[in-house]
């Protein structure tokens, strides 16, 4: 994806760096939607930080696995993968 747009951080391949542009609703969450966004951005999920997914689950499905800059790694699944909207670097 060599396009400056934002997809869900699920859309990309393995180990290409990307940044975050947003954490956007997932409807499937329902009533605490606004939890999962706010534990995701407490765990370092926030605009402008880069990451990239470093393992991918059987097939290619979710769970994958997620390196931030800062280091720390962090197992998703696909519902909290769209959440995160996402841009190359």
């Amino acid at each position: 994806m060599a396009s400056r747009q934002a997809y869900a951080l699920l859309e990309f391949d393995k180990n290409q760096p990307v940044v975050i542009e947003e954490i956007i609703e997932n409807p499937r969450f329902g009533d605490i939607d606004k939890v999962v966004e706010q534990r995701l951005k407490d765990l370092g999920f926030l605009p402008n930080t880069a990451l990239r997914i470093v393992a991918k689950g059987l097939f290619g499905k979710p769970p994958y696995a997620v390196q931030l800059a800062s280091g720390v790694q962090f197992s998703l699944r696909m519902d909290e993968l769209k959440k995160i909207r996402c841009r190359a670097l």
